[in-house]
């Protein structure tokens, strides 16, 4: 089904030229994919004179059905919010969202603050987006891949309150890499129930060097936020019995080629694509450059936690689960 648009400048050429050769208007609508009466009420009502201009009709037409003035351009504290949310890097989505939980005296839905952004192509705003995409594009679903169960440590065997985040201290875990001739690797954790993020930097790819430095992190918090932590079945992860025999945090494993499994982690990881792409130089980016990071994603407010941050959610849910267990 083919929906209506305003005729463009390119067809009322395609008419105004038709029209001086003499063709019929039946031929003119077959040949320019439109109905009769739009070519008639378009001939009518924007002819000045004797002759059809199709310079002319054009400005008629913009005269009779002025665009309405954005909101976003004419309330300076609307559009002083998103601007400063763009360039903290969150999505419109979120900062749509934000409005909505802060209780603002102002409001634009996501969808109004995209299009601000490519009308104002110009000025370059869509570079502030997460991906940067000069125009928006379609998204595609994900291929669901057979599932194969393992014998030890898979997923079916962890906890059923694991899988309702109903609970703090449920983790997804991965590595992120980057080009071939670089030695070092980034260890993802992402806590599910408030999507908080811990990231670690690995002098290298091995399974020692990798579970060595989750240890770390895991021993140098309170264990008791620790209580699970499912992983892929990469050669990294290998390691994970010495984990377990150090922290007590249970270790569990996906499907082979079942990303989805692990759905915070991989979302995160496409996340911190943005500040750490594939080209990245990993071997010259510091702990505490990591660190910057964190602090900046467990800032950003998130869709899924009804736009709190995972900073905010986490501290909620900690101080909950601490006088639960005194």
């Amino acid at each position: 089904m083919r929906y209506y648009t305003h005729l463009n400048m390119r067809e009322r050429c395609l008419i105004s030229t038709f029209l001086s050769m003499g063709t019929k208007v039946d031929t003119i609508a077959q040949r320019s994919g439109r109905h009769r009466s739009t070519i008639y009420r378009e001939i009518k009502r924007n002819t000045k004179g004797e002759r059809y201009m199709p310079g002319k009709a054009q400005a008629l037409a913009k005269e009779r059905h002025p665009h309405p003035p954005n909101k976003i351009d004419t309330l300076a504290s609307l559009n002083k919010f998103i601007l400063d949310g763009l360039s903290k890097g969150w999505s419109p989505e979120q900062i749509s969202g934000r409005m909505l939980n802060i209780k603002a005296d102002f409001y634009a839905c996501h969808e109004s603050i995209y299009r601000y952004v490519y009308q104002h192509k110009k000025n370059n705003l869509y570079q502030l987006l997460p991906r940067k995409n000069p125009k928006r594009g379609c998204r595609n679903t994900r291929k669901i891949h057979q599932k194969t169960h393992l014998l030890q440590r898979n997923i079916v065997h962890r906890p059923e309150e694991v899988n309702l985040r109903n609970t703090l201290g449920h983790w997804e875990g991965d590595t992120i890499h980057f080009p071939k001739n670089q030695i070092s690797c980034v260890s993802t954790l992402v806590e599910r129930k408030s999507r908080f993020l811990c990231l670690r930097k690995n002098e290298n790819k091995t399974s020692p060097a990798v579970i060595k430095k989750i240890c770390n992190a895991i021993i140098s918090s309170p264990r008791k936020i620790w209580q699970s932590l499912t992983l892929d079945q990469g050669s990294e992860f290998m390691g994970y019995p010495y984990l377990e025999h150090k922290t007590k945090c249970k270790g569990f494993f996906c499907d082979p080629r079942s990303p989805w499994q692990r759905g915070s982690n991989e979302n995160m990881n496409g996340r911190l694509r943005r500040y750490l792409p594939k080209k990245h130089l990993i071997d010259k980016t510091s702990q505490e450059d990591l660190d910057r990071i964190v602090i900046l994603v467990n800032n950003t407010p998130r869709k899924c936690l009804g736009y709190q941050t995972p900073q905010e959610v986490f501290i909620q849910h900690w101080k909950t689960f601490r006088r639960a267990t005194l």
